[in-house]
């Protein structure tokens, strides 16, 4: 296939551009799969192909979805309309895949192919290496595990098509399922009512982070709702995904021809055009719909205020992004705290920037004279080096027509980095980031992104002039909560430049340390005894929620049917942690005094290796892979948690400081995570030839475990096991089950059989051998040598009794399936 030409599509914070600075929203389409045509291409016959293509752009679609690797006479047509292309990948996704060694490479090499066949077509917007796989299968091989594969796809075609973009397809009953790597969020949703259509681009905002949001599949069935009902869902779908900042989405689909599996589907109607493209009402609707986000009812008049400090060569660009607002009624005021640099020569370049000097006072009061000068009704203070996307303020504003909000904000992301430091700056910890209540509701949000009700500010006084240079946001958002609601807007975004320099970075950390010690004196019960702020909601930034998909942390549904699974941020906190900071080097001082040199050897290897953790994640997550980037964040990650509490300690000793013994508790509660470990004994698997599967099997364990009087529960919809037996003893045994669908009511039904040992378990065996090693110096080796006894006894009786609970469990599940009619394979 000849290679096409064009600007490339690729990201830009939370949004899409083509190339240049252009925004792009998609309208994409879906179309296929299709019976194979005259060729055995997977695509209606050329004409056919060739009109539909036409219809779709006259229709104002962009983008269309197909679910097969594009023919020669696709890309040629597709390239000449000026449409783009999401290309899916088609693979075996309804088996266990992970299990299977030889199914693993095919699948690499699938994407590897279709990669290098796709990476010269600048028609193919991107590559999705996977789609929606199944949610009792997904929790059957393990999520993270499932998430590893797919980010090793995603690795996989991205070396074969570096400037293409590429995600995974996941959908609500997996949201965790969110790849580290992908270049942006890609996730099926059918929802029919606006509310829930709204909370759920809301949540999936959250889980994309800093990255775009598209949803590649939203639809309605006909059969079901009616055609005039799908114009109208077509329509209000639209104006949520404009309104809840997505990137673009994927209406499903164009025709109701569908065929899949070796037959066509006839059931379902989703098209905007029949099977002989006989339009419906979606086709009069669609050519209406626009690309941009038009103001609300009376737009307020907001007052964008930036304050600044020798701030003149990032200044320009802030103001320039300021001056390109999509916004009808807005001013821009500078207040200048003092710049000793080029900073009034240059905001004189712009005719409609109001500015202001004052002797250096400090931020809050440089905010404070912004709210004084403000003729709007919203004040919306951003930062000298932020750029603000064109529609920072349309999105802003939208959020005030809630009545209850008194302020709101959205997301500050590093641009591309303009050197080496930058880049690992960026993925260091301590960046300024939102913390929320709810997907909706903020606690705390940034002061470089922040729009406030000028009448809420002033009933609560302004900003405090203490805060001379950070913390003033955290007060201020603090105390704002007792007005009304903070709404976190993720359209809203801006660019933030992160510092430049090692010792910029490090200074700002200083300076955050030190705003820490304010705070705590302006609000002790938000202060853990060891000096920690105790926050009411979650902290996103680091670490999202799907980071860590642990069981416990999923809400599954019972049995792992639940149609929208959800994760839950589990306790950001590490043991490990706690060898950060300014502990190991009280730990290493104390040692050395007390002449005991190999601990503080050791509480400095440790802090080195806490270190390495944390840093670790940062670098997998903004993809940093060569050494030198990886070791330069690796140092920050050591150094940034001693100067940060370093300057909060000292601040407390200068203010007089003193946190809380009883802090304000959290309004979100982590889910507690099981207090058990599973070992695998062995699967064993059941075929069935009448579609048989694994409700079946379920029903007749728990029918012979009651009949035997057996003391067992079943999975109450947050465990990784479906049937665990005696789950009040240290050892208990446990089963988990799934069902893969081969087509003509053909099932494989695997059973797992696990051994869940309680985690307090292996903590003794553990004190067991450090009390002998005791023993042992103080010289009794009597007492020692039963002591080790027991241990020993006890890693005997260990795998014995895991050999005789296998066999066990082993009968128990061959009669449940015997019961159910099910043959075992061997």
């Amino acid at each position: 296939m000849p290679a096409s030409g064009g600007p490339r599509l690729m990201t830009a914070g939370k949004y899409l551009r083509p190339g240049d600075d252009r925004s792009f929203f998609m309208r994409g389409i879906s179309y296929g799969p299709f019976k194979p045509n005259s060729r055995d291409e997977p695509f209606p016959e050329d004409a056919r192909l060739s009109a539909d293509l036409r219809h779709i752009t006259a229709l104002g679609f962009n983008t269309v979805r197909i679910y097969d690797l594009p023919t020669a006479t696709l890309l040629r047509e597709v390239a000449a309309l000026g449409l783009r292309l999401i290309v899916g990948v088609p693979w075996m996704e309804h088996v266990d895949f992970l299990s299977d060694r030889a199914l693993r490479c095919e699948i690499h090499t699938r994407i590897t192919d279709a990669a290098r066949q796709l990476r010269d077509h600048a028609c193919v917007a991107a590559i999705l290496v996977g789609n929606e796989i199944e949610k009792t299968l997904v929790r059957w091989m393990g999520p993270r595990r499932v998430r590893d594969f797919i980010e090793s796809l995603i690795e996989s075609a991205r070396r074969e098509a570096p400037r293409t973009l590429i995600s995974y397809a996941t959908y609500p009953s997996t949201e965790y399922l969110v790849p580290r790597n992908a270049d942006f969020l890609a996730v099926n949703v059918y929802l029919e009512e606006r509310e829930a259509f709204t909370a759920c681009l809301s949540r999936l905002q959250n889980l994309a982070g800093n990255k775009p949001l598209i949803i590649t599949e939203f639809g309605i069935d006909v059969n079901a709702h009616g055609e005039q009902r799908q114009a109208e869902v077509m329509r209000w779908q639209h104006d949520c995904l404009l309104r809840n900042g997505c990137a673009g989405g994927v209406w499903f689909a164009y025709t109701d021809e569908w065929h899949r599996g070796g037959s066509d589907v006839t059931g379902w109607s989703f098209g905007i055009t029949d099977q002989e493209r006989h339009e419906r009402p979606a086709c009069a609707v669609a050519p209406d719909l626009g690309d941009k986000l038009a103001p609300p009812p009376n737009p307020p008049r907001i007052s964008v205020v930036v304050c600044t400090r020798n701030g003149d060569h990032t200044l320009p660009a802030c103001l320039e992004s300021l001056m390109a607002q999509n916004y009808p009624d807005y001013e821009v005021i500078v207040i200048d705290d003092g710049s000793r640099d080029a900073t009034a020569e240059l905001t004189r370049r712009f005719a409609l920037v109001r500015y202001r000097h004052q002797e250096h006072a400090g931020l809050s009061v440089a905010r404070n004279l912004g709210a004084d000068l403000a003729s709007g009704s919203i004040i919306a203070y951003t930062d000298d080096d932020c750029m603000a996307h064109p529609d920072w303020l349309l999105h802003l504003s939208h959020a005030f027509q809630e009545p209850g909000v008194v302020a709101a904000g959205g997301p500050n992301i590093p641009p591309p980095p303009r050197n080496r430091v930058e880049r690992v700056v960026a993925a260091a910890p301590g960046a300024p980031a939102h913390v929320l209540l709810s997907d909706t509701e903020a606690e705390h949000l940034p002061g470089c992104n922040l729009a406030i009700r000028k009448d809420a500010l002033s009933r609560i006084g302004g900003f405090r002039a203490e805060f001379t240079a950070a913390g003033d946001d955290v007060d201020v958002c603090w105390r704002l909560r007792e007005q009304g609601l903070l709404r976190f807007v993720p359209g809203a975004m801006v660019w933030h430049h992160r510092r430049f320099t090692v010792k910029a970075y490090l200074n700002q950390q200083r300076g955050y340390g030190h705003a820490e010690a304010l705070l705590m004196k302006a609000h002790p019960g938000r202060f853990g005894p060891l000096g920690g702020a105790r926050w009411r909601g979650g902290i996103y930034g680091d670490r999202l929620p799907a980071d860590r998909p642990v069981e416990g942390s999923i809400f599954h549904g019972p049995f792992g049917l639940g149609a929208f699974q959800t994760i839950y941020a589990t306790p950001a906190f590490r043991w490990w942690e706690w060898l950060t900071g300014l502990l190991w080097i009280a730990v290493m001082l104390a040692a050395f005094f007390a002449r005991q040199p190999w601990a503080g050897v050791a509480a400095l290897g440790f802090a080195m290796w806490a270190a390495w953790r944390v840093s670790r994640h940062n670098a997998n997550t903004a993809g940093l892979h060569e050494t030198p980037d990886r070791l330069l964040l690796w140092m920050l990650c050591w150094v940034q948690p001693v100067v940060r509490e370093w300057a909060r300690l000292r601040g407390m000793v200068k203010l007089g400081a003193r946190p809380s013994w009883k802090p304000v508790l959290p309004e979100i509660v982590p889910p507690e995570l099981p207090h058990k470990h599973a070992i695998r004994l062995g699967t064993l698997a059941f075929w069935s030839e009448t579609g048989v599967a694994r409700e079946a099997w379920l029903d007749e364990m728990r029918r012979s475990l009651k009949t035997s009087h057996v003391i067992f529960r079943q999975d109450d919809g947050w465990r990784w096991f479906d049937i665990e037996l005696w789950p009040n003893h240290e050892l208990s045994r446990a089963f988990v089950t799934v069902t893969e669908y081969h087509g003509g009511g053909r099932c494989l039904t695997c059973v797992r059989l696990m051994l869940r040992v309680r985690r307090g378990l292996g903590w003794n065996v553990l004190l067991w051998f450090i009390v002998a090693t005791i023993l042992m110096a103080a010289g009794l080796q009597t007492v020692m040598l039963l002591g080790i006894a027991a241990v020993l006894a006890v890693a005997v009786l260990i795998p014995l009794g895991a050999w005789m609970i296998r066999r066990e469990m082993r009968k128990l599940a061959r009669d449940a399936a015997k019961a159910a009619g099910l043959s075992e394979m061997r």
